[in-house]
């Protein structure tokens, strides 16, 4: 935080505000989601993506707004919860904002993996085969899901619609989350200064105009591209699980879901080592 109080002053520390710019970009996915759900099709996704980007002054940006916020969302959180954890405020009274805070991280995650393969591009083909390879595992299903994808049938509508429904529900879960995120911190300031909260608005506007999202292949089932480009943030573990048994990733995930939640207790100082409470002399 001294380095970066330096450079922008203490009321404008990106890292100091990290908490309060997800909350921000968060607003800023609502409302273009809200645009782009107009546009969207489930009968024809990849189609009704494709016209989005070809609207060249409104939807082109708008998307790319969409996706980078999305990114920037989880770098936030990611720096945020870092920053908890190493000034050591993820224990005792704050505890219920660091579980609450691992909860908002995986909605986001799990929001943007629907978002992506809502696409239905190559890189979304490569998502769902994969999240129904994991899903396969549980002994919840009366028949695999992975049949979905071999090319023995045209994907049902309700797979496009259920991803939709769940791109819409899960922001609602955020709202949740974040009110017990904050039900026990002093003060908490929800959003950034303005100064810094348009500025950081105005940068990702501006690198979605220069820099618009482009449109990949549309998925087939019957074609195993060599290089399928992966989104860095929200499918950068695809590279690791696709050679490893689907059992070993639920084994990985649910050992480091665990050692997360219980960073609490680990980071719980020893008696000797807490501050004594502060006291105020009314007299």
């Amino acid at each position: 935080d001294a380095f970066f109080n330096r450079l922008y002053g203490w009321r404008f520390n990106p890292l100091y505000h990290s908490g309060a710019i997800a909350v921000a970009l968060f607003l800023v996915l609502l409302a273009t989601g809200i645009y782009l759900l107009l546009f969207y099709r489930v009968g024809a996704p990849y189609e009704s993506v494709a016209r989005i980007t070809d609207q060249a002054w409104t939807g082109r940006w708008i998307r790319a707004l969409h996706r980078y916020a999305s990114d920037a969302a989880v770098v936030a959180i990611a720096v945020h919860a870092l920053r908890m954890w190493v000034q050591g405020r993820s224990w005792g009274p704050r505890a219920l904002a660091w579980v609450s805070g691992l909860v908002l991280l995986f909605v986001f995650l799990l929001c943007g993996w629907t978002g992506l393969v809502m696409i239905w591009d190559e890189p979304a083909r490569v998502l769902a085969v994969e999240g129904a390879r994991f899903l396969d595992v549980l002994p919840i299903f009366s028949e695999p899901i992975a049949r979905t994808f071999v090319g023995e049938r045209a994907i049902p509508g309700a797979f496009f619609f259920l991803n939709l429904f769940l791109h819409i529900a899960l922001p609602v879960g955020v709202g949740l989350a974040l009110w017990i995120h904050t039900s026990r911190v002093a003060r908490p300031a929800l959003l950034p200064p303005r100064g810094l909260g348009w500025g950081l608005v105005g940068i990702l506007l501006a690198v979605s105009v220069l820099w618009p999202v482009e449109m990949f292949g549309r998925a087939d089932l019957f074609r195993l591209p060599a290089d399928v480009p992966l989104d860095a943030f929200y499918a950068f573990w695809l590279p690791a699980t696709r050679a490893m048994p689907a059992w070993a990733v639920w084994a990985v995930g649910s050992a480091g879901a665990l050692a997360l939640l219980l960073i609490p207790l680990w980071s719980r100082p020893r008696d000797e080592e807490r501050l004594a409470p502060s006291l105020v002399n009314e007299r």
